[in-house]
């Protein structure tokens, strides 16, 4: 959120850990990493990651950084070592008053939006239940390498199977709370307006929505006629890929991928297709995932409300060009 990432000694770390707690914790970047260690892969996506289509961005006229998107690219995948958070809240003893528990990072500043507030500091909350899931871990590595410092070195939380900004960087401190906290990251931002007459005006974001991309080819690319081997990716967070179908017709027709990998741990699960065009001309591709719980990606865009890419798991299109060699 801020230009400037926290530059944090890590022989002077400490996490503190308290609140609801039977012992609050000061625990060093070394006493975190004597307890017992989790790895394993996780796919990262920011909740405002994919663009927005334009017919909603010229009829809403809208201008924000999130909505200035092209791409997919605001995730990633990666291996993730740490330890368990529920291992770290045991050591604490969680008493039976608590209900949410909140994570403070070291960054701070004034909301880069407005301004207001001029100072503001990154926390979120998970509720108890995800917070002491075996998989939400304080990560000190990624990639079998130190956190690199624009991923939160010494320490984040990392919140498997959720939006990224969930998983606080630079964390400094874990605080057990007895009520719901509405911090300004948790009620002023990444959620959106939903439909006129809704029991509840908004709509906040925690799991990965299901969701697949195009990698190859890239939008314009030129193919050629002979055949082309199309790839890409699927996610759906805590839930498994089922299936991954293919439309070369801009969704008028869809058949299953040739190939589907299996996901590891809470990563994405990559897919190939070899496609052979019948002949020279413009096609419009798409592709569509479908999770374990039987999740399908929509077609249309799902926040035609307040037009905000927050949580925008749409089918899209990826227009291409044969040629005639």
């Amino acid at each position: 959120h801020w230009k400037d990432c926290p530059v944090i000694d890590v022989d002077s770390y400490r996490l503190k850990v308290d609140g609801e707690v039977e012992r609050s914790l000061s625990l060093s970047y070394e006493d975190l990493k004597k307890l017992p260690q989790k790895r394993f892969q996780a796919t990262f996506e920011c909740c405002g990651n994919s663009p927005v289509p334009e017919y909603y961005t010229k009829s809403l006229r809208i201008s924000s950084v999130m909505e200035q998107i092209k791409g997919h690219g605001i995730m990633g995948n990666a291996e993730w070592a740490g330890v368990s958070l529920k291992d770290v809240l045991e050591q604490a003893g969680v008493k039976g008053t608590a209900v949410e528990v909140m994570f403070e990072g070291a960054d701070h500043g004034p909301d880069e939006v407005v301004g207001d507030p001029a100072e503001v500091t990154y926390e979120r909350s998970l509720p108890l239940s995800k917070a002491l899931h075996p998989d939400t871990i304080l990560a000190y590595e990624m990639n079998g390498e130190p956190l690199p410092l624009n991923h939160g070195f010494p320490l984040r939380l990392l919140v498997a199977g959720w939006y990224g900004m969930n998983s606080v960087k630079w964390l400094v401190g874990i605080h057990v709370l007895d009520h719901k906290f509405e911090g300004f990251y948790m009620t002023q931002r990444y959620m959106t307006m939903n439909k006129p007459g809704s029991p509840e005006p908004y709509r906040y974001y925690t799991k990965l929505q299901v969701k697949s991309i195009i990698t190859n080819p890239v939008p314009g690319e030129i193919l050629p006629k002979g055949g082309y081997t199309l790839a890409g990716a699927a996610w759906s967070g805590e839930e498994d890929i089922e299936k991954v179908e293919i439309s070369m017709d801009g969704g008028q027709t869809w058949s299953l991928v040739d190939t589907l990998h299996p996901r590891s741990g809470y990563s994405w699960s990559r897919w190939e297709h070899r496609w052979n065009p019948p002949a020279a001309g413009t096609y419009t591709l798409m592709c569509r995932a479908t999770n374990s719980k039987g999740d399908t990606q929509p077609m249309d865009f799902p926040n035609p409300w307040d037009g905000r890419g927050y949580g925008n798991n749409m089918v899209f299109p990826v227009e291409v060009v044969v040629g005639d060699q």
